[in-house]
């Protein structure tokens, strides 16, 4: 008996992306399911609706250079609305990427939704970087750092079908924390709001690590 037909691997479900491969997707479709009850609650119709496939897709740098992060949040990447971009970093490896987003069976997503250009990048594909704009000194050095870019999202069902009618994207902002082995001379930028001023975390056998964490508005706008 000859072996199934089964794919192995992935591929990247939001286009081709500078400076990053694809190690992982999940892609899951659900529906919402209606129901009505008699006078003693038992089921006497249902019905199916509001097709929705939401998309995770996680990323590594594949080379020290700086690669490229999605610049538009709401907008379409490939067919899918991008409404999430997690970015990690690290002292002693590549960086790692995860995007997210979502589209809908029925009146699917054009890109004519409120969108926003973020202007934050990664200045390399290797080790740790500080997002938040600190300046190390002479007695510190980044160890990690994250990245959230997000934008809320709303939907709304309509008519006699009740499936998706449209949709808008809102309140988007973007959140980074960084970890410094040491005290940074400046821990986090002007352009930051700062929410976790210089945390220290102390071990009687590490060096002490100072963690801070900043989050800044993003104004969406028509395309």
């Amino acid at each position: 008996m000859a072996e199934p037909t089964i794919t192995f691997g992935t591929t990247t479900k939001f286009g081709s992306l500078t400076g990053w491969n694809p190690v992982g997707a999940t892609v899951t479709k659900t529906k919402t399911r209606a129901v009505a009850l008699n006078g003693i609650g038992n089921e006497v119709a249902s019905k199916v609706i509001n097709e929705i496939t939401e998309y995770s897709q996680e990323f590594v740098a594949n080379a020290t250079d700086a690669p490229t992060i999605p610049p538009t949040l709401g907008a379409l990447l490939g067919s899918v609305v991008l409404t999430g971009i997690r970015i990690s970093t690290s002292a002693t490896n590549f960086a790692k990427m995860t995007l997210t987003g979502h589209q809908h069976t029925t009146n699917a997503h054009a890109d004519t939704l409120n969108q926003v250009t973020h202007g934050i990048t990664i200045s390399s594909g290797f080790g740790a970087v500080d997002f938040l704009g600190g300046t190390a000194g002479d007695n510190a050095a980044v160890e990690s750092s994250t990245l959230n870019i997000q934008t809320g999202h709303t939907d709304v069902q309509a008519g006699a079908s009740g499936d998706h009618l449209i949709g808008q994207n809102h309140t988007a902002n973007a959140t980074a924390t960084t970890v410094w082995i040491g005290v940074p001379s400046v821990g986090i930028g002007d352009a930051w709001d700062e929410t976790e001023t210089g945390s220290t975390t102390e071990s009687n056998t590490g060096h002490v690590r100072t963690t801070y964490t900043g989050v800044k508005s993003l104004t969406l706008a028509a395309p």
